[in-house]
């Protein structure tokens, strides 16, 4: 699992949203001394008949990839002009949504993938589904959900809620890397009902004791609650955070967007970026391809 971040992916769609994600990238990549990927991804459009597969409008298909590719470039030019230490390259994907960010993430070697949300849960998106979704659950490493109308780039206050056990120290590692590149602070929260207090309060304890050993300024909190999400939700906007950490087995059971599930709660109730730390084990096997419409990351009312 990556703790660190040497390139980062960024998805553009010519958006708003994407734009902000854009901005998003450039101030962490300054940060962190890190590569830009500037991706976009459009699939070809193919009917299957008795001379095999044929692909419909390939003019119109190379039109408009000569025309992401200028889009691109001068996204590029416009980063490396203002930022000219820094490096940034264009990948185009012309295979499904995932797929295209997987293959990029490997031959790139891509730590961090950040996408914008636009915050917008109309019917159509939420039966059509969620390109941020379809990103977060299936690609091979970490994601930053960036909100459209989030425009604070520096991290001065990090939200690390220890709720489950996997994977804590890899948890603190990111954040500790966040914190010392922003010069932060880590409010650490303990999180837990009564049926796993001992198990939560132990693992607690256990990353509370490695933070103390670091230079990283911190402070620690611990709530007892059976309403996990909206109490992390309530905690990062007491505390001003500006991020919050979330290990990407916290969203082990979100596939109903009926039901109050932990992840739909925290998205419904959160106005700031979202870190999920991913392995590629916890990656699904197989991916929704219905991407285009975005429900996540929506604003409450």
């Amino acid at each position: 699992m990556r703790t660190t971040f040497d390139t980062i992916l960024v998805t553009v769609d010519f958006t708003e949203k994407s734009d902000n994600a854009v901005a998003m990238a450039v101030h962490m990549a300054g940060r962190h001394g890190a590569r830009i990927i500037l991706f976009h991804n459009f699939s070809n459009y193919y009917i299957i008949d008795r001379m095999g597969k044929q692909a419909i409008g390939t003019e119109n298909a190379k039109e408009n990839f000569n025309i992401t590719e200028k889009g691109l470039q001068e996204i590029q030019r416009t980063i490396q002009k203002e930022n000219s230490s820094l490096h940034v390259d264009t990948f185009i994907g012309n295979s499904s949504l995932t797929d295209s960010i997987n293959e990029c993430i490997i031959s790139e070697k891509v730590d961090l993938v950040i996408t914008g949300t636009s915050g917008r849960q109309k019917m159509k998106e939420l039966f059509l589904g969620s390109a941020s979704y379809e990103i977060l659950t299936g690609i091979q490493c970490s994601v930053l959900l960036v909100p459209e109308k989030c425009h604070t780039y520096d991290f001065e206050k990090i939200l690390v809620p220890v709720r489950v056990t996997e994977n804590l120290q890899e948890k603190l590692a990111v954040s500790q890397n966040i914190a010392k590149k922003n010069n932060a602070l880590i409010s650490l929260l303990g999180i837990c009902s009564e049926e796993d207090v001992d198990e939560i309060k132990e693992a607690y304890n256990s990353i509370w004791s490695t933070l103390s050993k670091d230079t990283i300024r911190y402070s620690t909190s611990f709530l007892l609650t059976n309403k996990k999400a909206v109490q992390i939700s309530r905690f990062s906007k007491i505390e001003h955070a500006d991020i919050i950490i979330l290990n990407y087995h916290d969203e082990n059971s979100w596939k109903s967007v009926f039901s109050e599930n932990f992840f739909k709660q925290i998205i419904n109730n959160t106005e700031i970026p979202l870190f999920f730390l991913k392995k590629i084990s916890e990656v699904s096997g197989t991916p929704e391809k219905n991407a285009g419409f975005d429900i996540t990351l929506p604003f409450p009312g």
